[in-house]
């Protein structure tokens, strides 16, 4: 599997290629479709060669042209946490500012049980999880390689002990994530587990 960055306006985000499918993680901002073609066309591809979706939370920075890609023909991934959330971000969103509601018609809404086995149908060996400290519909795609995509999941270093933010991260490591893409900052960051004595960075 290939890992591309394509983000644009201080937003991460992730193209996952396989031999089955093009999952982008986070989409950006409104009126970003633009943008997105650009980063996109620097990997000689472009916006119709996605064929998936995943947001990690529907903020206006990571989902607000997700519509605009159905559009274009992906796929959008909605998990069991997101339903009610699609259009949330509407409220913040101002004209002159053009904004696509998300419909609920042609989603595919999953459930994190399931999660596995249908990434698997995207050649994708890992699982989407529930990480809802930041908001309620917010998740983290977990690959088995170790590999975690966590949107706005802050870094675990600026946690609080017994914080829901802190139970994220106890979840992650439980899952012996290693490296983090987050959808700010600098990304491929080495984390420490619990369990783990090594050198490695905190985020």
């Amino acid at each position: 599997m290939k890992i591309l960055s394509v983000g644009y306006k201080s937003v991460n985000c992730y193209l996952l290629i396989t031999n089955k499918a093009k999952l982008l993680i986070d989409v950006g901002w409104p009126s970003g479709m633009s943008n997105l073609k650009w980063t996109l066309s620097q990997n000689n591809l472009s916006v119709k060669d996605v064929t998936h979706v995943l947001v990690t939370h529907y903020h206006m920075d990571h989902g607000a042209i997700a519509q605009e890609m159905k559009d274009k023909g992906a796929k959008l991934i909605v998990m069991e946490n997101q339903k009610e959330h699609l259009n949330s971000q509407k409220r913040f969103i101002k004209p002159p500012t053009v904004y696509h509601e998300i419909k609920k018609e042609g989603n595919l809404t999953l459930s994190f049980k399931d999660s596995r086995v249908f990434l698997k149908t995207l050649g994708i060996d890992g699982e989407i999880v529930p990480t809802t400290a930041h908001s309620p519909d917010h998740v983290t795609l977990v690959l088995d390689e170790g590999i975690a995509f966590t949107g706005d999941l802050p870094p675990e270093n600026c946690s609080p002990e017994q914080s829901d933010f802190s139970s994220d991260w106890k979840r992650l490591h439980a899952m012996k994530v290693k490296r983090v893409y987050p959808a700010h900052g600098p990304y491929d960051l080495p984390i420490t587990n619990s369990n783990d004595e090594s050198e490695s960075v905190n985020v």
